[in-house]
């Protein structure tokens, strides 16, 4: 399945770098993100530099992102918040809290756009509520490549680590990355059982509220 990304790194160089980041962004189970260490490996010999690697992943990682920023900006915030009332729980977002989550978004949604570019599966979704809540593009753009420079100079430096003597370091970022995306679900999870206690105990004081008024 790599090979022939691979193949294209090699003939295109840092274009191919940046053209295989944004497939990878559109189609997210292609792992194009491979490429990264491998180049980085190729800095150790001269072929390629880490700053330039990492650029060229950090800007085509934020292209393929307006790929599902675009469609949700043009959906706007009032359909978006209309889709969170009613599937908001999954989210832990009350109906109450919909205009209020959707508004800090749209002032500050840069950093949670960065924040998430480590992550697979997160940092192609965080561009939904990104483009629909209305966040500017320079500013989505600005922080979606951020975020992927600074991750992927990480993954560059470990393949230039690697290659040139440090091999340790390719077996502790696997589960490095797999305990951040535990500690991060299991936020979540922790999060939805208590939004959904929550919101038990209000339907249990709502029913108890109707029943005295019937009752008086």
């Amino acid at each position: 399945m790599t090979e022939w990304i691979i193949q294209i790194v090699q003939q295109f160089g840092y274009l191919g770098i940046f053209l295989m980041l944004i497939l990878a962004r559109v189609l997210p189970p292609v792992p194009a993100e491979t490429v990264i260490p491998l180049a980085g490996m190729g800095a150790a010999t001269g072929e390629f530099n880490l700053l330039l690697v990492a650029l060229a992943a950090g800007l085509g990682s934020a292209v393929g992102e307006l790929v599902w920023y675009l469609p949700a900006h043009w959906m706007g915030r009032e359909r978006f918040e209309a889709f969170l009332r009613r599937h908001g729980h999954w989210l832990t977002v009350k109906p109450e809290q919909v205009h209020r989550a959707t508004e800090w978004f749209a002032r500050r949604g840069g950093l949670a756009v960065l924040l998430c570019q480590p992550l697979p599966g997160l940092r192609t979704l965080i561009s939904v509520p990104a483009g629909a809540c209305g966040l500017p593009m320079g500013v989505f753009l600005l922080y979606a490549a951020a975020g992927a420079a600074l991750w992927s100079l990480v993954l560059a430096a470990t393949g230039y680590l690697v290659r040139v003597g440090f091999p340790w370091i390719a077996d502790w970022m696997v589960p490095a990355t797999l305990v951040l995306f535990i500690v991060l679900l299991g936020t979540y999870v922790l999060r939805l059982v208590r939004h959904r206690r929550e919101n038990r105990r209000e339907e249990r004081r709502a029913a108890q509220s109707g029943v005295s008024r019937g009752g008086g």
